[in-house]
């Protein structure tokens, strides 16, 4: 039943799988279904191109430290011998947590470099 916690590694695996690959081929256009596209990425040509150089960075490494999260909640897990579903839930609230942060990190240092002119 313990075999369940392994579950827990699909967020930051897919976090720094994502990134890869986002890094290894970058999206040149802004179509909608292609690389980090949220609004404040779609704003204008120079927030694009910057958004898709900074956002791999930011999910590798929030998928590692998610990672290390993810370690350290399992082997707290084991020790307090938890029911191995609510250790599966709890970890994957801790995933889910670190990729919506990674979107609001890579949004805020978009705002940040060009600021938030709230226009589309």
């Amino acid at each position: 039943m313990y075999a369940l916690l392994i579950l827990n590694f699909i967020c930051p695996f897919v976090m720094v799988l994502v990134g890869w690959l986002l890094k290894k081929h970058p999206a040149s256009d802004m179509d909608k279904s292609s690389g980090y596209n949220t609004p404040a990425a779609r704003r204008s040509r120079e927030r694009w191109d910057y958004a898709q150089k900074t956002a791999p960075d930011i999910f590798i490494s929030l998928g590692k430290y998610a990672f290390l999260a993810e370690i350290i909640a399992n082997l707290i897990f084991l020790i307090m011998r938890c029911d191995p579903l609510l250790s599966v839930a709890v970890g994957e609230c801790i995933g889910i947590i670190f990729v919506i942060a990674g979107f609001f990190y890579t949004d805020s240092r978009i705002k940040g470099k060009f600021g938030d002119t709230g226009e589309l």
